[in-house]
């Protein structure tokens, strides 16, 4: 029997049907957790990676948010929708003779579709699809799109790092692909873009997010299948630099005092300040840019240090 635990993370494998708030309602009660975030979120259809942490670790969400995604996407030929996945309603449904008719066209053999993948890496900028959860005045852009709204399409910077591992199936009418991509880059707008370009109608009818940053699916479960135990603690999820506090510094950072020696090295995402001889957290530190007048500042201040994970048998 484990003991109660206040902090930690879960690797979640998301099967697909379910949200991920609906993973974090079932966890927040199956678990008896008090807080529990997530750092990223999938769409219903959608499945694999969800890092949830929970108590204290709530605070680190953040950092996670950035990262650059790895996904798995399986894409169906012939049947579009307004979302762009099996969710949204059709808006296109092509038979199969009209469908193969469009193929041998264009020539949609594996040499077609691997230049036009490649070509995705020269992509800098997406527009948001009108089907999604994104807030226009506070209320969900899918609904108000679905009213009748005219929405405006927000442009923002993506990045495609890579596609590989790509798959025709001419008997199913379906390809697949890897895609390694720069956070809050939509896929089912790409198949979109796609569809649009090719003047096929496509569907994104199954993806699978295999990786955040360096966090894949390795030993990532459903959450049925989750207990306590399975959580991870911080050194083996977020590493950041660190300095070493004894009991008087540790008491005036508590305070709001700050200590200006012994800074470690860091990136943007900060550093540590941990109880000397132990592994609790008593501070998050972010720098502030060079021009402030303290080179960094509290982003968290734990007054009940986290400490490391402990189990009993």
């Amino acid at each position: 029997m484990s003991l109660p635990l206040k902090s930690g993370y879960l690797f979640i494998n998301k099967n697909p049907g379910l949200t991920s708030s609906d993973v974090v309602i079932r966890l927040k009660k199956k678990l008896h957790l008090d807080s529990i975030g997530h750092t990223g979120t999938l769409d219903r259809f959608a499945e694999g990676l969800l890092i949830l942490p929970f108590g204290d670790y709530t605070a680190f969400s953040q950092l996670f948010l950035g990262e650059d995604k790895v996904y798995f996407a399986e894409v169906t030929l012939g049947r579009r929708t307004d979302s762009g996945d099996p969710d949204g309603i059709t808006e296109e449904e092509w038979s199969r003779e009209q469908l193969e008719e469009c193929l041998r066209k264009i020539n949609f053999q594996i040499n077609f579709l691997e230049h036009e993948l490649s070509q995705l890496m020269h992509w800098t900028v997406q527009k948001a699809p009108k089907i999604s959860a994104l807030k226009v005045d506070g209320k969900r852009q899918s609904d108000q799109v679905r009213g009748g709204k005219n929405v405006i399409e927000k442009e923002r910077p993506i990045r495609i790092e890579k596609v590989w591992d790509i798959h025709l199936d001419p008997k199913e009418n379906k390809f697949s692909f890897r895609i390694h991509v720069s956070s809050g880059t939509y896929i089912r707008k790409i198949i979109l873009d796609l569809s649009a370009k090719w003047g096929i109608p496509l569907l994104l009818s199954r993806l699978v997010r295999e990786s955040i940053g360096p966090w894949n699916l390795k030993g990532a479960k459903p959450y049925v299948d989750v207990d306590i135990v399975d959580a991870k603690n911080w050194p083996e999820v977020l590493i950041l630099p660190h300095r070493f506090l004894d009991e008087e510094e540790k008491k005036r950072v508590i305070h709001g005092g700050y200590i200006w020696d012994k800074l470690p090295d860091a990136s943007e995402s900060g550093f540590y300040m941990i109880r000397e001889g132990t592994e609790e957290i008593v501070a998050w530190c972010v720098y502030q840019g060079k021009s402030d007048r303290l080179p960094y500042r509290y982003a968290k201040v734990f007054f009940n240090p986290i400490p490391k994970i402990m189990f009993s048998k």
